[in-house]
């Protein structure tokens, strides 16, 4: 039986390189296919999106979050382009310089599969 095609599929981000500052509201999109407001986006430390630093206990509180990921209310998403705004917190990480992040995709909540994802976002 041949693997099914991932449903959401991230081509580029814009900036190519989203670079989000500790307690800063940073806008950016997602550009891609199979994207909508129903799916969860997060930062991870591994290519596969293994782990999910931007919630890592797994809460379905937003508001302790450490790194919160937003749809943009002022933009017009598609199912090709989503806006988003990300904010990391005080107290994201520890993380070092050499940290490489992933932006990462699952469908519908946190407890879905992982359908995409994107090397390309750094915290300052």
């Amino acid at each position: 039986m041949p693997a099914a095609n991932p449903k959401v599929k991230i081509e580029r981000l814009e900036p190519e390189t989203v670079v989000a500052p500790l307690l800063v509201r940073t806008p950016f999109k997602i550009i891609g296919s199979g994207l909508s407001n129903k799916i969860y986006v997060y930062i991870s430390t591994q290519p596969d999106g293994s782990d999910d630093v931007s919630n890592p206990t797994a809460s379905d509180k937003k508001e302790i979050y450490k790194i919160k990921i937003d749809t943009d209310g002022s933009a017009t998403n598609t199912d090709k382009v989503l806006s988003l705004v990300v904010k990391p917190e005080l107290d994201a990480g520890p993380f070092d310089e050499k940290t490489e992040f992933w932006i990462a995709i699952k469908l519908d909540d946190m407890k879905g599969k992982v359908e995409a994802t994107r090397k390309t976002f750094k915290l300052v």
